[in-house]
């Protein structure tokens, strides 16, 4: 059979994917009939579209908040959920780390779909460059930089969660080869940061700096997306120059856009600079604050977005809608409830201060006021009076469609990045104790990464506003307080980072790279298990592997690499090894 016609024209329209299939099965896209599609630009363009669309699908994003989120010590599975099965019971098994090859969100097909259409463009829009006058190198240039982001951005998911993945790099446009010929063996997350840093840093520059239309400058790859997703490899990477180069460029490119509304808006503005760092002020000059929340989450395609999933009015983000705000008969997660209780208690670990406005918009408390749920990405506005030091005359606007925007990447999270990446590429105190000119790079290094923490902190508990609220100063972050020890200021910008990104899908990755760093599990272990209140000792045995840190291969994916009944080039994680043989043997 030569003619496929699903594909094509689901990649046509731009459609959502349907639920996630076998491992590599891509679909050829030869219809209408294939070689006779591609004649201009504007197939290029639809084809480009169709990737991006299929990153929107429920199971892309669904697996980019629960590889990224949902084993950390940000989420606890609601404890009065009791489904023992579908993929709510195998959500609440991976918020508990009991994760088997069995488990539905250990498999990665709805990421390969999108590679496909991604790799599809990279193969044809140099044809449809000698074809097409009106495709011009500029064009081409443009479109292969974007084919190429979302191609990595993929890759990039699945290498954080699985450790080794397969780096496909062919598209699948017709069916002669068949499954068998995309039987590629793993690749190494280290090996994958290599070549895709290397090939991203090569078109960077070919992408667009600005889109004409708004929304595209967040929901498509710009420069500015490029760099993010960069300087997230080099950090991973430990190649700490090149990551503060990254947001460097980011930055300036913020910079120049910022003073283009500043002259456009003067002092109505909603853009300031916070220790030289352009951000969205969470208020306009009175105490009432909400502002950051309402262009980052509510509208959308803000000044701070580099790269985001969009979604219209007639779309629905079926993850926020089906595990994010109220708890309901189809929602398994809450936030960990003892984020709030500490805050109410004045003795918050992660907010630490009532005044800090992401407490506010991070979780908010069940309608029954039994505990607190997740609110980011549900509210489409929100307005609250913080200055008596709680949160008053607040004003919550509930979306009436789940359609918030999903967001990849944004300019507080690569700014932690370089601050971060500032703190780790400093020596230890030891080692420099006799070094006056290494003392005074430590000092500076450190200054510059906690300025960095200071701003994005600073926006948060509302400073900025006239007449300020009564105890700022007790709230804000001393540097005396971390900067004795490289490992007190790396605390500090994960802790930070915690609070700036809570439930995006953040801060499992985080701890992971943490962890890759230290060369074991010990800090990553401990913070975790603070979430648990039974099987403490199974999950501290578990995550002293460092190869339990990832997610183990679906079962499935395995067996379509088998060959003659033998294991194949996809080998399961060793770290699940001793649970595949126990349910062997159990059958």
């Amino acid at each position: 059979m030569k003619n496929i016609k699903s594909l094509i024209c689901i990649a046509l329209a731009g459609a959502s994917l349907s639920s996630c299939k076998d491992f590599l099965t891509l679909v050829p896209l030869n219809d209408i009939v294939y070689e006779n599609y591609w004649t201009s630009k504007g197939d290029v363009e639809s084809v480009l579209l169709g990737a991006y669309s299929a990153l929107e699908a429920n199971d892309c994003i669904t697996r980019m908040s629960i590889w990224g989120e949902m084993r950390s010590d940000n989420i606890i599975a609601d404890p009065n959920n009791s489904s023992t099965s579908g993929s709510t019971h195998d959500i609440v098994q991976i918020t508990k780390d009991n994760i088997l090859e069995t488990n539905s969100f250990t498999s990665w097909a709805c990421f390969y779909k999108t590679i496909n259409r991604a790799n599809t463009v990279l193969k044809e829009a140099p044809l449809i460059h000698e074809k097409d006058p009106n495709y011009t190198t500029k064009n081409l240039r443009s479109n292969m930089a974007e084919a190429l982001a979302i191609r990595d951005l993929c890759h990039w998911y699945m290498a954080r969660a699985y450790r080794a993945v397969p780096f496909v790099t062919e598209a699948s446009t017709d069916d002669s080869r068949g499954v068998e010929g995309f039987k590629v063996a793993p690749t190494s997350i280290e090996e994958l940061m290599s070549l895709m840093t290397k090939e991203l840093e090569e078109v960077v520059d070919d992408a667009v700096i600005k889109f004409p239309m708004k929304s595209a400058n967040t929901g498509r790859f710009t420069q500015a997306g490029i760099y993010a997703l960069l300087a997230d490899m080099y950090l991973w990477k430990c190649d700490y120059e090149n990551c503060i180069r990254c947001v460097d460029k980011i930055t300036q490119l913020k910079m120049d856009e910022y003073l283009e509304l500043k002259e456009e808006d003067e002092v109505n503005c909603i853009v300031d600079l916070f220790h030289g760092y352009p951000l969205i002020k969470e208020t306009q000059g009175t105490q009432f604050a909400g502002t950051s929340y309402n262009e980052n989450f509510g509208s959308g395609n803000s000044f701070e977005i580099l790269f985001e999933l969009p979604f219209m009015s007639n779309q629905s983000n079926g993850f926020v809608s089906s595990y994010y705000g109220e708890r309901n008969s189809n929602g398994v997660l809450h936030a960990a409830n003892q984020m709030g209780v500490n805050v109410e208690q004045g003795k918050g670990d992660v907010f630490k201060s009532k005044y800090d406005t992401r407490f506010y918009e991070a979780i908010t408390k069940a309608n029954d006021g039994s505990d607190f749920m997740i609110s980011k990405y549900v509210a489409e506005k929100q307005e609250f009076d913080l200055s008596t030091g709680e949160c008053k005359n607040q004003t919550t606007t509930q979306r009436n469609n789940t359609t918030p925007n999903w967001v990849v990447y944004r300019y507080t999270d690569v700014l932690l990045m370089k601050a971060e990446a500032l703190v780790m590429m400093t020596p230890d105190e030891a080692s420099i104790a006799d070094d006056p000119a290494a003392l005074e790079a430590r000092n500076r290094n450190f200054t510059q990464a906690f300025n960095i923490v200071q701003a994005i902190n600073q926006r948060a508990l509302c400073t900025g506003y006239d007449g300020g609220y009564t105890n700022a100063a007790a709230d804000t972050l001393k540097y005396s307080e971390y900067s004795g020890t490289r490992q007190n200021m790396e605390n500090l910008v994960l802790q930070e980072r915690r609070r700036e990104l809570c439930f995006e899908g953040k801060r499992w990755f985080d701890l992971v790279r943490m962890a890759r760093r230290d060369g074991n599990t010990s800090r990553l272990s401990s913070l975790v298990l603070t979430k648990y209140t039974e099987n403490v000792s199974a999950v501290r045995i578990k995550l002293s592997d460092t190869l339990a840190m990832y997610f183990p291969y679906s079962k499935d994916e395995i067996k379509l690499y088998y060959e003659d009944g033998e294991e194949g080039l996809l080998k399961q994680n060793p770290a699940y090894k001793e649970d595949e043989d126990i349910k062997k043997a159990g059958q």
